[in-house]
């Protein structure tokens, strides 16, 4: 149990409560397991996924020195989610550019959503392979496997490190991680089938 408290940290601390909200309305909202598992909404979903992880890298790129000498392992996962698009017979869009975030602690706000993004798909790849679901075009929901929970811990212990030493301000991070909630949920919420008319 105290190791568990000693992890919790004083910046993870804060942006759990800063993003508690917009991370479990994504989670409802979303729906996202149930729209990988159905094969019929997958590609969809998939390509959805490559949207957010494209903007998403193209917000921490100009910050990937900083985030490199803090240990941390850098952002890439668009390119497998390319890849699972084209085993599902997609054709991917062209990348999104969108400006770098201003500051370090900005970027790594957008890299705590992103880099704990894998713990959930983690899970989900491991319940899908429990009920027998299909995988094709899933490579990218656990790229790291079993070094998914050191490669967070890492990136936690980084982005500690950086706002204890002053290279990062946690309110930037706190920024960074919301903008990365607001984004995800633009994104990944799916559209409502029918609009009623005014």
């Amino acid at each position: 149990m105290q190791a568990r408290e000693r992890s919790v940290t004083p910046v993870l601390t804060a942006l759990r409560h800063a993003t508690r909200a917009r991370h479990e309305a994504l989670e409802v909202d979303s729906d996202i397991e149930a729209r990988l598992r159905d094969v019929g909404t997958r590609p969809d979903m998939v390509a959805r996924f490559l949207d957010l992880h494209e903007r998403a890298e193209a917000v921490t790129a100009g910050h990937l020195g900083g985030i490199r000498a803090l240990g941390c392992s850098l952002p890439g996962r668009s390119v497998l989610i390319r890849a699972d698009l084209v085993r599902l017979g997609v054709t991917p869009p062209a990348p999104v550019a969108l400006a770098s975030a201003d500051t370090l602690g900005e970027a790594l706000g957008w890299l705590y959503v992103i880099e704990g993004s894998m713990l959930g798909g983690r899970v989900m790849r491991r319940s899908m392979t429990a009920d027998g679901i299909d995988q094709l075009g899933l490579e990218f929901l656990d790229p790291c496997g079993q070094d998914t929970g050191r490669r967070w811990r890492a990136f936690l212990a980084g982005m500690e490190a950086a706002c204890a030493s002053g290279q990062a301000r946690c309110e930037d991070v706190v920024i960074g991680a919301q903008r990365a909630f607001d984004l995800a949920a633009r994104l990944l919420v799916a559209a409502p089938t029918m609009r009623m008319s005014a």
